[in-house]
């Protein structure tokens, strides 16, 4: 019996210590502004571009994210989000580092093609700001002959 119970104390002091070191440190959001909000009432899906100078694929999957928390916030009930990370770098059409897509409803999980409200899209593209006096460049086509 004393054995059981300083095995139960012993378990209760352990495993909370376990799951504190266990557990992943948040990332920070990287400062950013909304750069397009267009929101389709008649399916609900909300279409948004953040424009940051963060390039950090951690960063960047936090974003869209935090996006799931902005689409509760809205007055309109949100379905799915689509988001489309962008460099502020003054292009046109701008310079896209990332894309995600995020379901809030079984709705928005038919317009997401995702499983659950809980998954996320996200693609990194990992691409650097184009310098304004510099056009960016277009790799060389190959032709056969």
């Amino acid at each position: 019996m004393k054995f059981r119970l300083a095995l139960i104390l012993a378990l209760a002091l352990i495993l909370p210590a376990c799951s504190e070191t266990a557990s992943t440190p948040e990332v920070p959001l990287p400062a950013y502004v909304l750069a397009i909000d267009r929101f389709d009432e008649s399916t609900g899906m909300w279409m948004v571009a953040l424009a940051t100078e963060s390039n950090d694929e951690k960063e960047l999957r936090a974003l869209v994210e935090n996006t799931r928390t902005l689409a509760k916030d809205k007055k309109e009930e949100v379905n799915s989000v689509s988001v489309t990370i962008i460099k502020p770098d003054g292009r046109i059409p701008s310079t896209v580092t990332a894309f995600g897509r995020i379901a809030l409803t079984s709705k928005g999980m038919e317009q997401t093609g995702l499983s659950s409200t809980t998954e996320m899209v996200f693609e990194y593209r990992n691409a650097p700001a184009a310098s304004p006096e510099k056009p960016p460049t277009t790799p060389a086509k190959e032709t056969t002959k």
